[in-house]
Parts: structure tokens; C-alpha cells; sequence
């Protein structure tokens, strides 16, 4: 519509000023109502959803932001910039159609939030959200009277009643199976009901931020409103992709054998389809490494999809080296790759329309099957980014498999516990959590995960089957651990009796020195050594690993294969040796790494060792899981040995590895898994930040008593979204940058071009294809570093010189040059 078109009474929400368009308030606030109710997977908050979106930008309403808009039409780029609230007014509205009830206080905070999460209590002032928002000045009276010229009153206060009804029966039924979940000993084992409708919030203001963007980028591409696949389609979808993957399994099996461990892998996928039928809605896969659980999920998740009509399967995993594997293994099983959606960092594109198309998809995830990190499941779930939050409402009514779930982060164990229960519990979402080594296994008093069915039956009927090594306690050969030297006799040693050796130690400096003196004596024997370090860039890790491979593949009886390796091939990685050798770490961890021994039982038995190294070797002190989960590990080897029959002799026994978790817990800080954070001097949490907030009452309760006002009754929703958003890192490390590494002649080529003059977008988007060739390294290793590392493309990206960049050891401290003569 054009600006001449527009009658009195016609209020704009949005202007187009290259075609003189404007959208009308009226259409714009229908439209999102629309995509929210019929987006909402949740039938109690459908309405609660409707009546958010018809209120949300009721602010725009006011006569200035009027002004402004017909100003931006007529003057477009030179019309002068203006910050008008228009958030506030929607929220009041509701507040006052639905005085002091907690559906009232959850809309409001929405609409309050539709430009950027918001604490409910502001830690500063003690004031809640609501007061702060009722001492702004606007013209309310006019908003409301002008408000009411589009909206029929009688409509609106009907659409609360419902809403108010539907959303007091959805916390009465969080809190009603709470408390039949209960354990005597244990008021809080599955977590409290503040924190579940907290994450009903947040998947409103999801549907806020989706239908907002969805229906302003439908009128700015002069586009119709985007339609989701319906549920006809959806269905058809799975019954295409669960045939594809039948003639898949089919292919595979005619080349296979029918050897004991083939035999098991179909025995569990078998179980997995059986148990597809089933209407659970937590499951395990306790299987152990190279049991085939990929393919015995995904058998799962597409049958169980089908029968109970489920929107998304969602594939996560912690690393990017098995997602980069498994989406592609993934795409084959379902015969169709325009069906998976990969999202994670590695995803480099050729053109900026096509990163620009990525974008939008990965922006709400509406795609039938998500292939994804651990990280970005998190950052949807937690963290305060408005395209995070965007995706939430997708994780609604889905089938989610989560793989090696051993690797979430510690601090993250208990926000990730609730998670799986507020969706499995209460959101229409099956979840499967597999792992060879099973953090759930061992109970906690709080914040546990609910019961979970085995999906697979008892670990134990197969175990056997699996046994493909024998692991060793080597820890207490060299009283106070091996030096580098120790390690390298004693992996020379085992080569006596050994072709292939895996080295994994837990720190990158540690495995460059000990494949450094490894290499020396290769050079000697005539062995053939290998590194893998994440001090060289994605593209070398890569191609070392398809020599590695190549190397295991055309390996010759008497051969000696050496690989020095940090934890990056612990999981996902399809090589097999004869022998590993662990730096001692986790029970996890040594399990993981078991699984690169005689994978696919080439041997009747495959070494495992655990060794220690000295504290001067292998600096862990600061890396405090790791630390953590050393100690845990040495007391539960000290228990092994006193009494092993209660193991059964195996220390990766399933009793085992939950007395391992056991004694790991329980040597955690106080609330280490909770996600501690300190602001303003006072510790706090993120699972409490998120649920009861006590931080904040406090807060509030100071604030109020001081006025002389009493508190009456708290509504159960006063949860620091905003702090505990901006707050939370899925993973937290120390602080790194991306230094692009000349690697190769094409690495070279392009950081040569990043010197050219180029245009800005160019420039990013040469980055964007660098990243294959980016290293992530340490501040201190930046200083060390000094003049080596130089900016490129402006202040866009650093590079590193050449002398710096090894072909086996990747970044180094020192100019190759200067290493030679060492």
C-alpha cells in the first residue's frame, strides 16, 4: 500500500521506502498471531501464543512512531534515527485485561522481550519488569483507545480467558507429575517446576521472534506468509526416507559377514526398531564403541517418527569431526539429502546468496532432520542470542538422538538433565541418549534425568561379544609418572610385540614432544609416525587422518604404525590398532579410546594401557576437568584392584563405569554442575537463575522492605532470562583466536588474495573459506607468537608467517628454521 492510499485509522508497522510499500499494523499483527497459534506444537499454549502475538507491537500504535514511519517513507536512508518504545504498551495491556494472574506476567514478559530477553527481577534496582515498564512514559491511553479501534475488546478478554485456563492446567500438570516422581530423600531429584515453565516461556517468546521475522521478511521480499510442511507431507517425508533406508541397510548387509560382532550390531538395530513401537519418551542406547549405534538410532528415530508423527528428528553431537562423518552417512540412509539440514561451524559456502539461504534455515531449524552440535542444542536451549532462541519451539515434538552424551560439558550436566526432561516430560519429544559410557547411569540427588527406558535391553546380554581388548593399569609403573622419555621407551617396548600403536595424551604440547621423539626413533626403525593435534588446522588434521588410514588399510605383518594423538580421536573416528596407549584421564575417556583398539575384532584380543604422566610432562593442573577426572579415575583403580569381582574383572564393565561417575561427582565442587557464575559478588547459578531465581528475590525482597512495601505471594515465574543468556558458553575455555595457517599452496593462494583490494563482503567471504585453515590458539601463545602473526583483509583476520606453520606438528613457538638446529 502506498503512502497516499492510507486512510486515518490505517496504522503502518512496517515501510519499504525503495517501493513506497507499507504493511499495515492490523495485517502485521494477524499474520504473526496466525504463524504462532499455528506454529505452537503445544495445544496449551496455542492461544496464550495468539493472544502474545495480536498485543506484541500494539506500542507502534503511538503517534511519534507513526510519524517516524511516513518519515522513513518519504526521506528513506536520511530520515533521522529515532528509539521509540513500542514493547511496552502491549504488555501493560495484558496486564491489565488480566490483573496479578501468572498468565498475565508470562505474556507480558514476552511482549517485553520481543527486542531482547529480559531479567524478570533487575538485580540493580530489586524492581521487577513489570514496575520498570509501568514507570515508563508513554502515551498509554492513547495506544490503548486506538488499540481497541482494530481489536474487538470482548475478543481479546475472551482469548485471555482461554489462555489463562489452558496455561493454569499446563502448571498444573508439570507440578502434578513432579510430585508423582518424587523420592522421599529427594524433594528436587527431577528438578523444580519454576524451572519448567521457565522453558514454556521461552519457547513462546520462540514463537514471538520466529512469526515477527517470519512476517516482516515476508513483506520486505514481497513474499506470501511461510507455510510449514503439513502433517500429510511430514508423514510422507518419513515414509520415504524409512524405505530408502530399508534398501540401504539391505545394501550394506549383502556385503557384510556374519561374523560375531556383525551379528550383534544386528541384533541391537533389531531392538532398536522393536522399540520404536513403544510410547516412551526417554530412552538409552548403551552400546559399546562400534556397535553401530548411528545407524540403530536413525532406524529408530525414522520408525518412531512415522508411528507417533513426530516433526524433526534431530541428530546431536558433541564433536564436528563425527558430525561431518555422520551427516554424510545420514544423507545416504534416507536417500535424500535435501531432507537433512547440517548445521554447525565447519559449513563453508562458495557464494554469499547461498551462506545467506543457510542462514535463514538454520535460523528456526524447519527442516525435517537436523544434524547438529552439542553446542548450537545448547545455545538454543540457554543461550540469550534471539536467533538461538529462535529455533526453540522446533525442538517441540520431535525425535532428538543425542550422541556420546559422555562429552556435555560438566557445567552444563544439570541444565542439560532438566532439558531432557521438559522436553521428554512435558514437550512431545522422545529422546535417546547414547554412549558406550553413560552419565545417567550413576544418580544424582538434583537436577537427575528421569527414568530412562533401555532401548537396546541390557547392555550386558552383548557385552561379551564386544570384548575386543584387555585393559592394563600402567599408572604405577614410574612412581610420580613417566617423563617424555619414559613414554617413548615404553612405547618402543610395546612395539616389540605390536604393529600399530595409538598414543593419546591430553594436552597438545605433551603429544607434539612425545610424537617428536617417537619420530626419531621411526626414522631409525624405519616406522611410520603419524600425529593429529588441534595446533594444525581442520583441512591437516584431515588429510594426516586419510594417510593414517590409507597407511592402517595397506598395513603388512611386521610394520610398525606409530600415532601420537590428542583426544581428538577418541570418538567418531573409524581407525583401528592393535594397541592403544591412554594418558591417564577419565574413565570415559580410556573407554573412548579403547574403542580406536581392534574395532572390528581383526584380533582375538587388542592392548589398552593406562598410563601417568609426571605433572613437568604433561601440564593438566589448570585444566580442571581434566584434573578432575584424573583423580576420579585413580580412586576408582584403587578400588578395582581391591576388589575386581564386583566389576567383573573388566574395567570397562557397565558397574564399573558408574562407580567411575560415582566417585567423579562426588569430588565436583558444590555446584560445579549447576553452571556457577559470580556477579556482583554474590555466586550464583544458572539452574537457578533459570528456575526459582533466589538471587533475585533477594534482590527484590531488599528493595521493597525498604519502602515499607511486604511481599503477599510470588507468582512462580521470576526467572533472570537476561543474565543467565548472556552468561552462558556451552563450552568454556580459555579465551581463543583464529589464526589462518598456511598449510598448503591453496591455504597460501587465498591469504595472498585477502591482500588485494577487495570489498568488504568479499573479504568475509574469502575468510569464511579460509576456515578450513583457521587454528585456534591461546592469548599467550598470540604474544609468544609476536610478529609471526599479522592482520590480513584489514583488522578482518590474523595469518600466520609461514616459519611458524609445521607439516607435522602444525603451529609451532619457534621459526622451522630454529627447530632444525635444535
Amino acid at each position: 500500500m502506498a503512502i497516499e492510499n492510507i486512510c486515518a485509522g490505517n496504522y503502518i508497522a512496517h515501510v519499504d521506502p525503495d517501493e513506497e510499500r507499507v504493511q499495515l499494523l492490523a495485517d502485521h499483527l494477524h499474520n504473526t498471531a496466525y504463524l504462532a497459534e499455528k506454529n505452537c506444537p503445544l495445544s496449551e499454549l496455542k492461544s496464550l501464543a495468539r493472544l502474545i502475538l495480536l498485543l506484541h507491537d500494539a506500542g507502534k500504535l503511538r503517534e511519534d512512531f507513526q510519524e517516524y514511519m511516513k518519515d522513513i517513507l518519504e526521506k528513506g536512508d536520511k530520515a533521522p534515527k529515532r528509539k521509540i518504545d513500542h514493547s511496552s504498551a502491549g504488555g501493560r495491556l495484558i496486564e491489565e485485561i488480566a490483573k496479578n494472574t501468572l498468565t498475565a506476567k508470562v505474556a507480558a514478559y514476552v511482549i517485553y522481550s520481543h527486542h531482547g530477553i529480559q531479567d524478570l527481577i533487575d538485580f540493580e534496582s530489586g524492581k521487577s519488569l513489570s514496575e520498570q515498564r509501568g514507570e515508563k512514559e508513554i502515551p498509554y491511553t492513547q495506544i490503548k483507545n486506538r488499540y481497541y479501534e482494530l481489536e474487538d475488546k470482548a475478543h481479546i478478554r475472551d482469548l485471555a480467558l482461554r489462555a489463562h485456563k489452558d496455561f493454569q492446567a499446563l502448571r498444573k500438570n508439570v507440578v502434578t507429575r513432579l510430585q508423582e516422581m518424587l523420592l522421599e530423600d529427594s524433594e528436587y531429584r527431577y528438578g523444580h517446576s519454576d524451572f519448567y515453565l521457565g522453558m514454556f516461556v521461552r519457547i513462546l517468546m520462540s514463537l514471538q521472534i520466529d512469526s515477527d521475522w517470519s512476517d516482516s521478511a515476508a513483506f520486505s521480499d514481497h513474499h506470501p506468509l511461510p507455510e510449514r510442511m503439513s502433517e500429510d507431507d511430514m508423514m510422507e517425508v518419513w515414509r520415504i526416507a524409512r524405505s530408502n533406508f530399508d534398501k540401504y541397510i539391505e545394501n550394506l548387509a549383502a556385503f557384510g559377514d556374519d561374523s560375531p560382532l556383525n551379528v550383534q550390531r544386528n541384533a541391537i538395530s533389531e531392538l532398536c526398531y522393536q522399540a520404536s513401537a513403544q510410547s516412551c519418551s526417554r530412552y538409552r542406547l548403551t552400546v559399546p564403541t562400534g556397535a553401530g549405534k548411528t545407524l540403530s538410532s536413525l532406524r529408530f528415530a525414522l520408525n518412531h517418527a512415522l508411528k507417533y508423527k513426530k516433526r524433526h528428528i534431530i541428530y546431536v553431537s558433541p564433536f564436528n569431526s563425527i558430525l561431518l562423518q555422520n551427516s554424510e552417512n545420514i544423507r545416504k540412509a534416507v536417500g535424500n539429502p535435501d531432507y537433512v539440514l547440517e548445521h554447525h561451524s565447519d559449513i563453508v559456502f562458495e557464494t554469499e546468496e547461498e551462506q545467506v539461504v543457510y542462514q535463514k534455515l538454520t535460523e528456526n531449524w524447519d527442516s525435517p532432520i537436523i544434524a547438529t552440535t552439542a553446542v548450537q542444542l545448547l545455545n538454543t536451549l540457554f543461550s540469550g542470542k534471539k536467533s538461538s532462541i529462535r529455533r526453540m519451539y522446533n525442538l517441540c515434538d520431535s525425535v532428538i538422538i543425542f550422541d556420546e552424551i559422555q562429552a556435555i560439558p560438566v557445567q552444563c550436566a544439570e541444565l542439560f538433565n532438566l532439558a531432557v526432561n521438559f522436553l521428554s516430560e512435558f514437550a512431545g519429544t522422545t529422546v535417546v541418549l547414547c554412549s558406550a559410557t553413560q552419565p545417567s547411569l550413576a544418580k544424582r540427588k538434583e537436577n537427575d534425568v528421569m527414568p530412562c527406558l533401555e532401548m537396546a535391553g541390557d547392555p550386558g546380554g552383548y557385552a561379551e561379544d564386544f570384548q575386543r581388548v584387555d585393559i592394563e593399569d600402567k599408572t604405577e609403573f614410574i612412581p610420580g609418572g613417566m617423563e617424555i622419555e619414559d613414554l617413548k621407551n615404553f612405547v618402543v617396548d610395546v612395539a616389540t610385540n605390536q604393529d600399530t600403536i595409538l598414543v593419546i595424551m591430553n594436552t597438545r604440547s605433551s603429544a607434539s614432544k612425545v610424537y617428536q621423539v617417537l619420530q626419531e626413533e621411526a626414522k631409525e626403525q624405519n616406522w611410520k609416525c603419524f600425529h593429529l593435534n588441534k595446533n594444525m588446522c581442520n583441512a591437516h588434521i584431515r588429510d594426516e587422518l586419510v594417510a593414517l588410514k590409507d597407511a592402517l588399510k595397506g598395513h603388512k605383518s611386521g610394520e610398525k604404525i606409530i600415532c601420537v594423538s590428542t583426544q581428538l580421536i577418541e570418538a567418531g573416528v573409524d581407525l583401528s590398532f592393535s594397541c592403544v596407549i591412554r594418558s591417564l584421564a577419565g574413565m570415559d575417556s580410556i573407554v573412548q579410546a579403547a574403542g580406536r583398539c581392534n574395532r572390528h575384532k581383526e584380533l582375538d584380543r587388542g592392548k589398552v594401557y593406562i598410563v601417568k604422566m609426571s605433572q613437568a610432562a604433561e601440564h593438566v593442573e589448570r585444566m580442571e576437568e581434566v584434573n578432575q577426572a584424573q583423580k576420579a579415575c585413580e580412586s576408582f583403580l584403587f578400588k578395582f584392584h581391591q576388589n575386581p569381582e564386583s566389576y567383573h574383572f573388566q574395567l570397562d564393565s557397565q558397574e564399573a563405569i558408574c562407580r567411575y561417575y560415582e566417585l567423579f561427582f562426588a569430588g565436583l565442587e558444590k555446584d560445579k554442575m549447576k553452571y556457577p557464575i559470580r556477579m556482583e559478588e554474590t555466586d550464583m547459578t544458572l539452574v537457578d537463575l533459570l528456575g526459582v531465581n533466589e538471587a533475585g528475590k533477594v534482590r527484590y525482597q531488599k528493595c521493597h522492605e525498604a519502602s515499607g512495601q511486604t511481599i503477599k505471594k510470588w507468582l512462580p515465574v521470576n526467572q533472570a532470562f537476561y543474565t543467565a543468556g548472556q552468561a552462558f558458553q556451552a563450552i568454556q575455555e580459555q579465551e581463543k583466536v583464529n589464526v589462518i595457517v598456511p598449510y598448503n599452496d591453496e591455504a597460501r593462494q587465498r591469504i595472498g588474495g585477502l591482500g588485494a583490494s577487495r570489498s568488504v563482503s568479499d573479504h568475509k567471504q574469502l575468510i569464511r573459506e579460509l576456515q578450513r585453515y583457521a587454528v585456534g590458539i591461546a592469548p599467550w601463545q598470540l604474544e609468544k607468537l609476536g610478529n609471526a602473526v599479522y592482520k590480513i583483509a584489514g583488522d578482518l583476520a590474523l595469518a600466520l608467517n609461514e616459519d611458524y606453520y609445521d607439516t607435522k606438528l602444525g603451529i609451532t613457538m619457534e621459526a622451522k628454521h630454529n627447530l632444525l638446529l635444535v
